[in-house]
């Protein structure tokens, strides 16, 4: 018997009460077209999660024609972004194609290759996009510098704050609770666990992409190196794979993907905020995540 609405709920709130701050999970079992949704509609900081529209939005744009993604792109240390990512630590003049900074955007969520990407496919480019998608609780009004500018109370257009000097503010940051950064609002960046879900299935159906862009975009959410939270727990012997996208920032714990087997194919997507605990918000969101699996797939 598919699990209900009520149980879900019920097991959601015994993994994630007692947290800092609430956390929000979204599943569409693809198979079934069951819909799970707990805190759902809530808004919540994309932090790198953000990265995942861009991607999408990135291949659509190749598929019309508007990009190409073996173009390559000479890199400046002028225009370089603390945080994560290796491109920064990587020698100046390096010329990678759009599609690798794609790769390295999500991968090891890349923030340099997450800038210049974005200013190739264009804020205003995206904005539309979220909108004539139904995406209406995602908004991506900041690039990775101007976040992180808002992080160490900074004016990311002022030349004196430079690659180093961001770096640098940014090693001990003690940002306030209603610092833009962690804003709730359509002023940050920011998505809800339902948005991200609706994305997922937009990338998992190809909607505006053709066979072959489908499958790049996916193909590089599986490439994620990071994966503690929705395949942190899973099981090692069903031949899953999970094409996904997390997120952190202080208090702010998120990952969102597809989970793909053999015999079971669901969408999952976890966001939080105000946590107090990164390492026991990652262990809550890991057991959830195999819990959801259990339970999709009658091993429970």
């Amino acid at each position: 018997m598919p699990i209900t609405q009520q149980e879900f709920t019920a097991a959601m709130d015994t993994f994630f009460t007692g947290l800092g701050g609430p956390v929000g999970v979204y599943v569409d079992h693809l198979d079934t077209e069951l819909v799970l949704a707990y805190n759902a509609d809530d808004l919540y900081p994309a932090a790198s999660t953000l990265k995942t529209p861009l991607l999408y939005e990135l291949y659509r744009q190749a598929e019309a024609g508007l990009v190409d993604l073996t173009q390559r792109v000479t890199l400046s240390h002028d225009t370089r972004v603390p945080g994560s990512g290796v491109l920064q630590d990587l020698d100046d003049g390096l010329q990678p194609t759009i599609r690798d900074l794609a790769e390295l955007m999500i991968i090891v969520s890349d923030n340099w290759a997450t800038d210049l990407i974005y200013g190739i496919i264009s804020k205003e480019a995206m904005a539309a996009t979220l909108q004539d998608m139904g995406l209406t609780n995602t908004f991506i009004p900041l690039t990775i510098w101007e976040m992180f500018s808002a992080l160490a109370d900074k004016d990311p257009k002022d030349p004196e704050v430079t690659y180093h000097s961001l770096k640098e503010l940014l090693k001990d940051y003690e940002a306030d609770d209603d610092n833009l950064a962690y804003a709730a609002d359509s002023r940050n960046d920011v998505s809800s666990p339902r948005d991200m879900g609706k994305l997922m299935r937009l990338i998992h159906e190809g909607k505006g992409l053709s066979h072959e862009g489908r499958e790049g975009v996916i193909k590089i959410l599986k490439d994620q190196n990071f994966n503690t939270v929705i395949p942190g727990r899973l099981p090692v012997d069903k031949h899953i794979e999970v094409a996904h996208k997390t997120g952190s920032l202080r208090g702010v714990k998120a990952d969102v993907g597809i989970v793909y087997s053999p015999d079971l194919n669901y969408i999952i997507t976890f966001m939080s905020k105000g946590q107090d605990d990164a390492a026991e918000t990652t262990d809550r969101m890991a057991h959830a995540s195999r819990w959801v699996w259990n339970q999709l797939a009658g091993e429970a």
